[in-house]
């Protein structure tokens, strides 16, 4: 499988922004259920409302190739419903910005987003521009975080990631998140080109 075909269910335009906004619901959601106070009524209601969600949607499920989730290019991350949602403004010479809104969902405490979603999200918007510099399948095999202040949630943030260096196979890049002026983290990290004979990566089994 080409990085373009594991990257794209190829969707046409309705289809893409008909899954946009079921994401988009989901998200919405799950922030309403991070952010709840318990009510015993409701919460038995909506464990029932799920099931019956679980119940819908397993026919439906298939191998890797033929997801839909995170494969939807038009979308912001892809319409990859598990990655912070990222909204890229500008793209291209090895670089990309834009912009990413935490949502309760993503908050660890006090009102600041987890560090693990930061990583998440550096993860992917990184992970792409290597894929995309390298025209091929990436690996992540480092990525190193580090917070300089709290990442406020419910607060548009500034999202920059850059190419470094490249050295054959090896992919080097940087990016940050800013609150204004304020860095609120960066991260560097190390992708590797699978080769042909890799496919999408061997995976340790058991």
């Amino acid at each position: 499988m080409s990085w373009e075909t594991m990257f794209s269910s190829n969707l046409d335009a309705d289809d893409a922004a008909a899954y946009g906004r079921l994401v988009s619901n989901l998200r919405a959601a799950q922030d309403r259920v991070a952010a709840m106070r318990f009510d015993r009524e409701t919460v038995d209601g909506l464990a029932d409302d799920l099931a019956a969600w679980t119940e819908r949607l397993e026919p439906l499920a298939g191998p890797e190739s033929e997801q839909t989730n995170g494969r939807v290019p038009s979308l912001p991350v892809r319409g990859h419903a598990m990655v912070p949602e990222l909204r890229v403004t500008s793209a291209g010479g090895g670089r990309v910005d834009g912009t990413v809104t935490f949502g309760r969902w993503f908050m660890g405490g006090g009102m600041a987003a987890h560090g693990g979603a930061v990583a998440l999200l550096f993860d992917e918007a990184l992970g792409i521009l290597a894929s995309a510099s390298a025209k091929a399948i990436t690996r992540t095999a480092y990525l190193r975080t580090d917070f300089r202040a709290l990442t406020p949630i419910d607060t548009a943030l500034g999202v920059s990631a850059w190419i470094d260096r490249v050295e054959d196979r090896k992919i080097f890049v940087r990016g940050e998140i800013r609150h204004g002026s304020v860095v609120c983290a960066e991260a560097d990290a190390l992708f590797l080109r699978l080769r042909p004979d890799q496919g999408l990566g061997r995976r340790t089994d058991g």
